[in-house]
């Protein structure tokens, strides 16, 4: 038994008439014979009667035809639904990413993909850089977007958007926008930063940017959480250098400086395992047609 015989037979089941579904299946009449024929030795019972004048349904075809139908509906889905996932239009995308990918790319890529791909569905979980890159090799996520990261051989990245750092500091920091020369005058003070571990590169960068100015940070507190650094800023534990994306939405007693005269920038990269290139190749072309959307 085969998908062909199952639609022949829904064909001869409908019209009644072995000539005229012999021509609109395009077979000889004979060959739908032999392959009603063989349907009923397959599944043991008489579908159609017949004699010279007519061809009628017995029960047990009226039952196996309304039962075809639904699994033929049911294949044709699964087939459709395998061609989308394929083509990374169904199925799920499971997206990794630092706090600052969700103040930025992460929002218009989740509308996309609901006007695009609705049978896409995202599931997003923010992690630091390191928990990204082992995530990645264990399959556990599909891509990950974390900033100024260094990654190992086997994992593939590109970068998606490139911003300003900025300092954020409690209100009541003496230096403000107005007095500000460089970072230099920042070198007293406590850091709150990432830890070095977890970075896997970004505290290297914000360390090489400070280097540029004559120091190392004193860290202070470490979080790999902007929402907490943020906060511990608020609170006047120490300052801290962000991308300006984790700025967006935020309600807190804070004031910053956006470093736009430095040469380090913060450079949101998207992240997948190598050996899943062609696999996640649509996923790819998604984000290319967003960022040509927005470039």
């Amino acid at each position: 038994m085969d998908l062909y015989q199952l639609k022949h037979f829904l064909a001869l089941a409908e019209t009644l008439n072995y000539r005229r579904t012999a021509e609109a299946v395009f077979i000889a009449q004979p060959a739908l014979t032999r392959q009603i024929q063989q349907l009923e030795r397959d599944v043991g019972a008489q579908l159609f009667r017949r004699d010279k004048r007519t061809v009628t349904l017995t029960p047990a075809g009226a039952y196996l035809q309304q039962e075809a139908r639904r699994l033929i509906e049911q294949l044709e889905q699964a087939f459709r639904k395998t061609a989308q996932i394929h083509r990374g239009e169904a199925g799920e995308i499971r997206i990794g990413h630092a706090s600052s990918a969700m103040q930025s790319i992460l929002p218009r890529l989740l509308a996309t993909i609901r006007d695009q791909t609705p049978d896409l569905r995202a599931l997003l979980m923010e992690t630091t850089n390191r928990f990204q890159m082992a995530a990645l090799q264990n399959r556990e996520i599909d891509v990950g977007f974390s900033p100024n990261v260094i990654t190992p051989a086997d994992i593939s990245s590109r970068i998606v958007y490139a911003e300003n750092f900025v300092v954020i500091l409690p209100e009541s920091h003496p230096v403000t926008a107005e007095t500000f020369t460089d970072l230099s005058v920042f070198a007293p003070d406590d850091f709150i930063l990432p830890p070095l571990r977890e970075g896997m590169g970004y505290v290297e960068s914000l360390q090489s940017l400070c280097q540029t100015y004559g120091f190392l940070p004193h860290i202070a507190y470490e979080s790999a959480y902007s929402s907490t650094v943020l906060r511990l800023v608020e609170a006047g534990m120490g300052i801290s250098i962000e991308p300006a994306s984790t700025l967006r939405g935020q309600n807190l007693r804070i004031k910053t400086i956006e470093l736009t005269d430095v040469p380090q920038k913060a450079e949101m990269r998207m992240l997948w395992l190598t050996e899943r290139t062609d696999e996640l190749k649509p996923f790819l072309n998604l984000i290319d047609r967003l960022l040509d959307t927005h470039a």
